[in-house]
C-alpha cells in the first residue's frame, strides 16, 4: 500500500508501510498529524462532558420529578439542530470550519461555567433561584452552538485524513467518544460526593481548551471563502442541498434509518438517570457504572467496526442486523430490573448504537460530493442529534401516561415498545429495500 505524499505543511507525514496493515488498517487515520490533534483534543473534552452529563442527570432530576420535565430539558438542547441544522450546514460548505469550531467551543466552555456558578451559588446559600427553567435557558444556548459544530466536525474529517483512511477516522472518533463515556462517567462517579455537580461543571468547562488548543494548532491549507455567502445565497445553497438528497435514494434511505433509530431507540440516553433511580433503584455512583457499562460495549464495538468498515464489503447488511440487535437490547434494558443484567443489555446497547452510527456515518461520506458534505451531514445531525430529544418528549409522555398501572415504571414500557418498532422496521426495510441490502 502506497506511503502518503502529502507535505507535512498540512499536518500529514509519511509514515512506515508497515503501520498501515496493523489490525487490518484499523488505526490507519492516526497517520495524521492533524487528525492525532483532533483525536486527543475531542478524547479530553468529551471526559469532561460526560462527567457533566452524569451530574447534569442528576441535577434535573433533584429539580423536578416530572419524566416529561426530563424530555424537555434534552429537547431544548437539541430543539436548534430541528430549527436550524441545515443552516449549520451550509455554514460547514461555505466558512472556515476550523473558526467555526473553536467560536462553538468558546460557547460551549461558557455554558459549563455558566452552569456550574448557579449551582456553586445555590449550594454556598448565595442565590435560590436555580430552576429547571436556568438549566433548559443555558441548555438551549448550547444547543445552539452545536448546531454549527456537529457538521463542521464531521466534514471537518475528509480535510484531516485522505478518502481511503475515512472510515477508519469515522471509527476511531468513536471509539474516542466511547472511551470517553467509560472514563467520564466512571471519574465523575468518584468525585461527584467530593466536588459536587458544580465541580463537575467547572470541570468539563475547563476541558473545551483541550479542543480549542488542538484545533489553534492544525496545519491547514490556505483557506478561500466562497460566493454566494449573502442571506439569498444561504437559502439556494440550503435548497441544493435538499435537491441533492431527493435524487440520491440510497442516502434518503440511510437517512431514514437514522430518523427511525434516533426517534425510538435513543432516548435511552435521556431517561437513564430515571432507570437508574427509580427502576433500579441506584445512587449517583450506580448511574456512572451504568454509564461505563455502555461505554465498554460501544468502545468495543467502536474498534471492531474500524476494522470491519476498512474493508468494503456488506455495509448494508451490516447495518440492518445493527439495527435488529440495538433494538432488541433496548428493549431488554428497558424491562430489566436487576442491576447486573441492565449492565449486560446496556452494553449491549451501546454497542449497538456505535454499529449503526458508524456504518451510517461512513456511507454518507463515502457517497456524497465534496462540496456537498457539510449539508448533508447536517441532515445526519438532524436525525441522530435532533430528533432523539422528541422521541423522548414523546417516551416521557407515554410514561407518565402508563405510571404504575401495569406493575412496572412507567418509562420501562414505553422505551420497550421503541425497541420493538426499531426491530419491526428493520424486518420491513429487508423486505421493501433490498437496494439497502447491497451497500457497500
Amino acid at each position: 500500500m502506497k506511503q502518503e505524499t502529502v507535505s507535512d505543511d498540512l499536518g500529514v507525514t509519511p509514515v512506515a508501510e508497515t503501520n498501515e496493515t496493523i489490525f487490518g488498517g484499523t488505526f490507519r487515520a492516526l497517520r495524521y498529524r492533524n487528525y492525532r490533534l483532533i483525536w486527543i483534543g475531542f478524547f479530553l473534552s468529551n471526559i469532561g462532558t460526560w462527567m457533566q452529563t452524569v451530574a447534569q442527570g442528576w441535577l434535573v432530576r433533584e429539580l423536578t420529578a416530572s419524566t416529561a420535565l426530563i424530555g424537555l430539558v434534552s429537547f431544548a438542547s437539541s430543539f436548534p439542530q430541528i430549527a436550524f441544522s441545515l443552516f449549520g450546514g451550509v455554514y460547514a460548505d461555505l466558512f472556515n470550519r476550523r473558526k467555526v469550531l473553536i467560536g462553538t467551543q468558546m460557547v460551549h466552555l461558557c455554558c459549563a461555567a455558566g452552569l456550574g456558578s448557579l449551582v456553586l451559588m445555590r449550594d454556598l446559600s448565595l442565590w435560590d433561584g436555580l430552576s429547571i427553567r436556568s438549566v433548559i435557558a443555558i441548555t438551549f444556548i448550547g444547543g445552539l452552538s452545536s448546531t454549527l459544530a456537529t457538521p463542521a466536525f464531521q466534514a471537518l474529517m475528509l480535510d484531516l485524513v485522505g478518502r481511503e483512511d475515512l472510515p477508519s477516522a469515522v471509527a476511531l472518533n468513536s471509539a474516542q467518544f466511547n472511551l470517553s463515556r467509560i472514563i467520564g462517567p466512571t471519574i465523575g462517579g468518584l468525585l461527584f460526593g467530593v466536588i459536587g455537580i458544580a465541580g463537575c461543571y467547572f470541570l468539563n468547562s475547563a476541558s473545551f481548551l483541550a479542543v480549542i488548543v488542538a484545533l489553534w494548532l492544525l496545519r491547514m491549507p490556505p483557506w478561500s471563502a466562497p460566493d454566494d455567502r449573502d442571506a439569498r445565497g444561504m437559502w439556494r445553497q440550503i435548497a441544493a442541498g435538499i435537491r441533492y438528497v431527493r435524487r440520491r435514494p440510497r442516502v434518503q434511505s440511510l437517512l431514514g434509518i437514522a430518523a427511525v433509530i434516533s426517534f425510538f431507540g435513543f432516548p435511552y440516553l435521556i431517561f437513564l438517570p430515571v432507570f437508574a433511580r427509580d427502576v433500579l433503584s441506584l445512587g449517583a455512583r450506580g448511574l456512572a457504572q451504568l454509564w461505563a457499562a455502555m461505554g465498554v460495549g460501544a468502545l468495543l464495538s467502536a474498534l471492531l467496526m474500524a476494522y470491519r468498515l476498512s474493508v468494503p464489503g456488506r455495509r448494508g447488511r451490516l447495518l440492518l442486523f445493527g439495527n435488529v440487535f440495538f433494538g432488541v437490547s433496548v428493549a431488554a434494558f428497558a424491562l430489566s430490573r436487576n442491576f447486573n443484567l441492565s449492565c449486560l443489555y446496556i452494553a449491549m446497547v451501546g454497542a449497538g448504537m456505535v454499529s449503526i452510527t458508524t456504518t451510517v456515518n461512513t456511507l454518507l461520506q463515502t457517497l456524497v460530493q465534496d462540496e456537498m458534505r457539510g449539508r448533508v451531514m447536517s441532515m445526519y445531525a438532524l436525525a441522530f442529534i435532533g430528533l432523539p430529544p422528541v422521541g423522548g418528549l414523546l417516551i416521557g409522555a407515554l410514561a407518565d401516561l402508563i405510571g404504575w398501572r401495569v406493575g412496572r415504571h412507567g418509562a420501562q414500557w414505553a422505551l420497550a415498545s421503541g425497541g420493538a418498532v426499531i426491530v419491526l422496521v428493520a424486518i420491513g426495510v429487508m423486505l421493501i429495500a433490498p437496494r439497502v441490502k447491497e451497500l457497500e
